[in-house]
């Protein structure tokens, strides 16, 4: 007899191999589905949660923030702490009345 753990597995490999049904996750109000084409989130009315990506940031253990006046223009991500190696930056542009207009990462 194969427990839920021994199951869950078991479709997990399924999934994989491109056979199997997606396997639903109960995480609160909203539904996680994950499929041989990915992973869809869904709220409590059924309505498919977007997902945001493009602007990822790599894995980090440091953040500097930089100013010009009182407005963030930048974010440096780094592994290895302070002096370590920077994975991303972000730039932050203002408009002229100090609205946030965009954010490049590089």
């Amino acid at each position: 007899m194969i427990g839920t753990l021994g199951q869950f597995v078991l479709d997990i490999r399924d999934l994989l191999s491109g056979s199997g049904d997606p396997i639903p996750v109960d995480i609160g109000n909203a539904t996680l589905s994950v499929t041989a084409d990915g992973v869809e989130i869904k709220n409590d009315s059924g309505n498919p949660i977007p997902i945001v990506s493009g602007l990822e940031i790599p894995e980090h253990d440091y953040i500097s923030l930089s100013y010009t006046g009182s407005n963030l223009t930048g974010v440096t991500y780094k592994t290895g702490g302070s002096g370590g190696t920077t994975v991303a930056t972000l730039a932050l542009a203002y408009d002229g009345s100090n609205n946030l207009t965009s954010v490049t990462k590089s």
